[in-house]
C-alpha cells in the first residue's frame, strides 16, 4: 500500500509542477489539456534528466530527479505565469478555472485512481516477472538504476551501451528511484501506472474532441483609428454541453483501453459449440480450433493469447507465418513493459498537441500571405507554425521535444504523429485561408522542421542506436483476409462507416455568420453528390497507389543486385517452386497475382474507406467560397473537429493498408512487426474516432435512418468486444487466487530461494557496473536472471535479442565469441589459465547457480578449478559466487 501511494504521490507532483505550463499550451482547448498535465510532467522531467546525464551534467540518481523536477516547475510556472497573476478581480486566473472546472479535475482524478489501484490489485495476482519479454524489460530497468551516467550499460552485453529505445525505462527507473520502492515491485506499478496514464489521456482527448464540437470561435474586435478590425479569435465554452462530453470522454477510454477485438466472443462461441465448424475453420484464427470444443465460455490456458494472433498468415505448403496484432488492453493485461506500451501515453499528447496545432492556426492573428523568394515564404510559414503552438515562437522546441520523443520512446510512432502534425497545420490553414498551395507549403514545412527538430533533441540517442531494420521488402504472399480484420477492427470500421454516411447525408457547412453566406450552402443531396464525385476521383489513387509502390519495390529489386539475390531465394524456397510452373520472376508475378485475387477484400475495402474518406475532407474544404471572410470560416467548430477526426480515420486506414503491400526488413524477415507497430497506432486513432463519431450520431440532428442501425451494430459489437476483458481478466488473474503481491520476484523466491538470497547479496555489496559471469541462452529463456534482477552486466543474455536490438553490423565479432567464451571457463579453461580470460573480458564475478550447473555440467569436482586461482565470496546453499 505505501509503494502504490509513493507512485501516486510522484507522479501527481510530476503533474503539478506541468500543469502551469499544460494550462497555458492548451489554453484554446476545453479542459485545457488537464488530463496530460501528469504525462507532460513525467516527459519533461525525464527528458531534463536524461539530456544531464547523457552529457554527464546531472547524475542519474534521486539529487538529479530532484534537480529535474524543480527545472521543470520552474520553466513551468514561468511560461504559465499568467495563471498565477492576480487579475483584475484579484484572483489567479488558474486557480479560478479549476474551480470552475470541478467536475472534470474530480472524473480525471478519480478515473486515474481507480485505473491505477485496480490495476495495481490485478497484477498483485500474476506479478512474474516471468515469460514473454518481461525479464528484457527488467533488465533494462536495472541498467538504467545501475548506471551513474548515460547511456545505460546493457545488463545483457558487458560492455556496450543499451541499444534500443530505452527512454520508457528511464522513466520507470527515475519513478523506482525516487519512491525508493524495489525495483520488482515497481515494474508492477508501472503497469498499472501506465494503464491509467492511457486511460485519462484517452478520455482526455475525447472530452477535447466533443467540447471543442459543442464550442465556438468567436472573433474579438478592437478599434484602431476608429475602425473596427478583426484582430483574433477566442473560443467560447457551453458549459452545460461540456458536462456531456464527460460522458463521451469515458467511451473513448472504454473503447482505447478496455474493449478487446472479436476474438473473445468468438472464442466462447466455439468452446460453447453454437456454430458450425466449418465458420470456425473458414475463420482460420491460429490456434483456435486446435483442439475440442471445451463446452466452457473460455478455451483453458492462456485462451486469451490468440486475440493477438488474429490476422494469420499461412504459406504457400501451409504452415503458419508468425503475425502480431496486439491492442492496449491486451498489453496491459500481458503486463510487458514494452516500448509500444510505454510510448502510449505521450503518442495521445502527440494527439492532443496536433489538435492544439489546429485549432491555434485558426485562432491566431491573421497573416497574409507572403510570396516572394524562398526565405520569406519559409519565414512566413514559421510565423503560421509559431501561432499554432499556442507559445509562440517557444511553442516549437516545446513540440520538437515532446513529438521527438516518441523516436526515443517507439521509434515507429515519430514518423506517424509528425505527419498528423503536419496534416493538421495544413488543415487549419486550409479551412482559413482556402485551398492553395499555402496550406501545402505549410504542412510540408511543418513535417520538416519538427521532424528535424525533434530528431536533434535526442540526437545523443541516435548517434549510439543500433537497428535490425534494413529497408522495405514487398509483400508478396500475405494479403490480410477481410474476416480475420474485421474480427480485428469490426467495431470501428462499422462506427467509421457510419460516420462517413452522416457526413454525406448532413452536409455539415463550413462556419456561416451571414445569411448570404448561408444561401450558398447547397443541400444535403447536393452535398451527397459532391462526396460522391470526389470519392471517385481519389478512388484511382487509393486502388493504384499501393500497387505501383509494390511495383516500385519489385522492380528496384530486380535492378540491385542483392535483390534480385532476394528474389531468387524466394523463388528457391519449396513451397514457392511447387505452386510456380516455371522457377522465373514470371512466374512469380503470376503466383502473386493469383493470390491477390484469391484474397482482395481487405485491400478494396481500405482503398475505398481511404477515397471516400478523401472525397468527404476535399467535398468540405473546396464548398467554402474563396470570398469567405474569416468570421465565415470560423463560427462554427463542429465541422472543424469533425475534419480533424477524419485524419485520424485517414492516418488508421492507411496505416492498416501499408502491410498490404509492403513491410519493413528485420531479422524476422516477414511482415509481423509492420503489422504489430501499425495496427498498434490504427487501433488507438479508430478508437478515439469512433468515441467521437459515436457522439455525432447520437446528436439530435442525426437522421433516425443513420442513428437507429449504426447504434443497433456498434452497440452489438461493442459488447462483444467487452467480451474479452471480461473473461479474460480473471483467467490471466487465476480467479484472484492466493496471496497477492507486488514482488514481481516472489516467484523466485518461493521456486529457488537460494538463487534469489545470492542475488539479494549482490544487489547489497557488488558494485552495480561490476560485470558477473552467468549462463547464456536463447530468447525467453531462463538465463540472464541475475542481471535482469541486478542490473549487473554479464558477458552475454539472450542472444537472439541481442541480435534484433543492433542488428548484424551491431552484433560484432566481440559479441559473437561470447558463447564460446563462456562455455569455456564454465567448462575446460584450465586453472592457470581462468584469471587471464576474466581479465580479458573484464568479469568481475562468476555466478555458480543450478542453471550453470546443469548447462555447463560444473560440478563440485570441476569447481576445484575455481577455488584454487578465483576467492569464494559467496556460498550458501549450493549457489556460489567467485571473484577474480
Amino acid at each position: 500500500m505505501l509503494a502504490l501511494i509513493s507512485w501516486w504521490l510522484a507522479i501527481q507532483v510530476a503533474g503539478l509542477a506541468a500543469l502551469p505550463l499544460t494550462w497555458r499550451l492548451f489554453a484554446r482547448l476545453p479542459g485545457r489539456g488537464y488530463p496530460f498535465a501528469k504525462v507532460l510532467g513525467l516527459l519533461l522531467v525525464s527528458y531534463l534528466l536524461w539530456l544531464g546525464a547523457i552529457f554527464q551534467l546531472l547524475p542519474n540518481d534521486a539529487g538529479g530527479i530532484l534537480f529535474a523536477l524543480a527545472a521543470v516547475c520552474g520553466l513551468s510556472w514561468w511560461l504559465g505565469r499568467g495563471g498565477m497573476r492576480l487579475d483584475t478581480n484579484n484572483q489567479r486566473p488558474l486557480f479560478g478555472w479549476l474551480e470552475e472546472n470541478r467536475s472534470l479535475i474530480v472524473v480525471t482524478e478519480l478515473l486515474f485512481l481507480l485505473v491505477f489501484a485496480g490495476w495495481a490489485v490485478f497484477r498483485a495476482y500474476n506479478p512474474e516477472i516471468n515469460g514473454t519479454e518481461k525479464p528484457m524489460e527488467f533488465a533494462f530497468v536495472n541498467g538504467v538504476l545501475g548506471s551513474r551516467f548515460f547511456p545505460p550499460q546493457d545488463p545483457w552485453l558487458s560492455g556496450y551501451g543499451i541499444s534500443y529505445y530505452y527512454f520508457g525505462y528511464v522513466m520507470l527507473a527515475a519513478l523506482t528511484r525516487v519512491t525508493g520502492v524495489l525495483p520488482e515491485v515497481g515494474f508492477n506499478l508501472g503497469v498499472a501506472m501506465w494503464y491509467a496514464l492511457v486511460m485519462t489521456a484517452a478520455f482526455g482527448i475525447v472530452y477535447t474532441l466533443i467540447a471543442l464540437s459543442h464550442s465556438k470561435i468567436a472573433p474579438e474586435r478592437q478599434s484602431i483609428d476608429g475602425t473596427v478590425q478583426t484582430s483574433r479569435f477566442s473560443l467560447v465554452i457551453d458549459q452545460l454541453r461540456n458536462r456531456a462530453a464527460i460522458g463521451w470522454g469515458l467511451l473513448g477510454a472504454l473503447l482505447l483501453g478496455i474493449m478487446g477485438n472479436l476474438e473473445g466472443v468468438i472464442d466462447s462461441v466455439y468452446h460453447l459449440n453454437l456454430l458450425p465448424i466449418d465458420f470456425f475453420e473458414w475463420l482460420n484464427i491460429k490456434g483456435l480450433t486446435d483442439s475440442a470444443p471445451t463446452g466452457e465460455v473460455t478455451g483453458g490456458y492462456w485462451w486469451w493469447w490468440r486475440a493477438s494472433r488474429v490476422i494469420h498468415d499461412v504459406d504457400l505448403a501451409g504452415n503458419s507465418v508468425e503475425v502480431i496484432d496486439e491492442f492496449p488492453f491486451f498489453s496491459f493485461l500481458l503486463g510487458d513493459l514494452h516500448p509500444h506500451v510505454l510510448a502510449l501515453p505521450f503518442a495521445l499528447l502527440a494527439i492532443l498537441l496536433c489538435l492544439n496545432m489546429l485549432v491555434g492556426t485558426l485562432t491566431s492573428e491573421p497573416r497574409p500571405e507572403m510570396g516572394g523568394r524562398l526565405p520569406t515564404r519559409l519565414l512566413h510559414y514559421a510565423h503560421i507554425l509559431g501561432d499554432a503552438t499556442g507559445l509562440g515562437w517557444q511553442g516549437i522546441p516545446l513540440y520538437a521535444v515532446a513529438l521527438g520523443s516518441l523516436g526515443f520512446l517507439n521509434t515507429w510512432d515519430f514518423p506517424i504523429y509528425a505527419g498528423l502534425a503536419a496534416l493538421a497545420v495544413g488543415l487549419g490553414v486550409a479551412i482559413r485561408y482556402g485551398l492553395s498551395p499555402r496550406s501545402l507549403g505549410a504542412a510540408a514545412f511543418t513535417l520538416l522542421l519538427l521532424a528535424l527538430l525533434g530528431y536533434l533533441a535526442y540526437i545523443p540517442f541516435y548517434i549510439g542506436f543500433q537497428s535490425q531494420l534494413g529497408g522495405i521488402l514487398p509483400n508478396l504472399l500475405f494479403p490480410s483476409r477481410f474476416s480475420q480484420f474485421f474480427v480485428m477492427f469490426g467495431p470501428f470500421l462499422v462506427v467509421t462507416v457510419f460516420f462517413l454516411l452522416l457526413q454525406c447525408y448532413t452536409g455539415f457547412q463550413l462556419c456561416t455568420q451571414t445569411q448570404a453566406y448561408a444561401t450558398r450552402q447547397a443541400s444535403g443531396w447536393a452535398n451527397w453528390r459532391a462526396t460522391t464525385r470526389r470519392t471517385l476521383l481519389a478512388l484511382p489513387w487509393t486502388l493504384l497507389l499501393p500497387l505501383v509502390i509494390l511495383a516500385v519495390v519489385v522492380l528496384g529489386f530486380i535492378a540491385l543486385p542483392q535483390g534480385r539475390a532476394f528474389l531468387e531465394e524466394v523463388l528457391r524456397r519449396p513451397e514457392i517452386a511447387d505452386n510456380v510452373a516455371d522457377a522465373s520472376l514470371g512466374g512469380l508475378l503470376r503466383l502473386v497475382t493469383r493470390i491477390r485475387v484469391d484474397s482482395p477484400w481487405t485491400y478494396l475495402a481500405l482503398a475505398v474507406l481511404l477515397a471516400w474518406v478523401i472525397g468527404s475532407v476535399w467535398s468540405r474544404l473546396s464548398r467554402l467560397p474563396d470570398d469567405a471572410s474569416d468570421g465565415d470560416r470560423l463560427a462554427s467548430l463542429p465541422v472543424v473537429v469533425d475534419l480533424f477526426v477524419s485524419l485520424l480515420i485517414f492516418i488508421a486506414l492507411a496505416l492498416t493498408l501499408v502491410p498490404e503491400f509492403v513491410y519493413l526488413r528485420d531479422l524476422f524477415g516477414n511482415r509481423m512487426n509492420t503489422v504489430f507497430k501499425f495496427y498498434y497506432q490504427a487501433w488507438i486513432l479508430l478508437a478515439l474516432a469512433s468515441a467521437y463519431a459515436l457522439s455525432r450520431l447520437a446528436a439530435r440532428s442525426s437522421p433516425v435512418v443513420l442513428k437507429a442501425p449504426a447504434f443497433a451494430l456498434s452497440v452489438v459489437l461493442i459488447l462483444c468486444g467487452m467480451w474479452y476483458p471480461l473473461a479474460a481478466v480473471p483467467d490471466k488473474a487465476n480467479d484472484f487466487q492466493g496471496a497477492p503481491t507486488l514482488d514481481g520476484l516472489a516467484f523466485m523466491r518461493t521456486s529457488n530461494p537460494a538463487e534469489v538470497a545470492a542475488i539479494d547479496w549482490l544487489r547489497s555489496n557488488v558494485s552495480r557496473d561490476a560485470i558477473v559471469l552467468e549462463a547464456t541462452g536463447g530468447s525467453y529463456s531462463t538465463s540472464g536472471r541475475v542481471s535482469m534482477a541486478t542490473g549487473n552486466p554479464t558477458l552475454l543474455g539472450w542472444d537472439f535479442h541481442e541480435r534484433q536490438w543492433r542488428g548484424n553490423e551491431g552484433y560484432d565479432e566481440s559479441a559473437a565469441m561470447r558463447p564460446a567464451v563462456i562455455d569455456q571457463i564454465y567448462r575446460s579453461a584450465p586453472a592457470d589459465q581462468l584469471p587471464g580470460i576474466l581479465q580479458q573480458w573484464g568479469v568481475d564475478y562468476i555466478f555458480v547457480g543450478g542453471l550453470e550447473r546443469s548447462k555447463y555440467g560444473v560440478s563440485e569436482a570441476s569447481l576445484v578449478r575455481f577455488d584454487a586461482h578465483l576467492r569464494l565470496v559467496y556460498d550458501v546453499d549450493g549457489v556460489r559466487i567467485y571473484a577474480r
